[in-house]
């Protein structure tokens, strides 16, 4: 397992915020926003995106071009293709169609 994969792991199936972490994640995939509009979308807390939101930016799995009120948070692109980020947004997709 390589270190990437490690990372992703922990950010988001070993840890409490995990699933949180997750649906951050595949939300900023499909549409950059920020923190309001992410907030709202995910039908969180701002303060509960804010926190997640500067973890996985301290990690680099999202990136913004600007730290500043307003900024929007995208998925950095070296992470675009790691196959096991893919692998983790699929099978949660998945998942909720089986539960449907």
């Amino acid at each position: 397992m390589d270190s990437q994969t490690r990372l992703l792991y922990w950010l988001l199936n070993a840890s409490r915020g995990g699933p949180t972490r997750l649906r951050i994640i595949r939300i900023l995939a499909a549409k950059p926003m920020n923190m309001r509009q992410l907030s709202l979308a995910a039908n969180l807390d701002y303060k509960t995106v804010q926190g997640h939101i500067e973890l996985l930016v301290e990690e680099g799995i999202l990136q913004t071009p600007k730290k500043k009120y307003g900024s929007v948070y995208f998925l950095s692109s070296e992470w675009e293709d790691n196959e096991y980020l893919s692998e983790i947004m699929k099978g949660d997709k998945n998942e909720r169609k089986k539960r449907k």
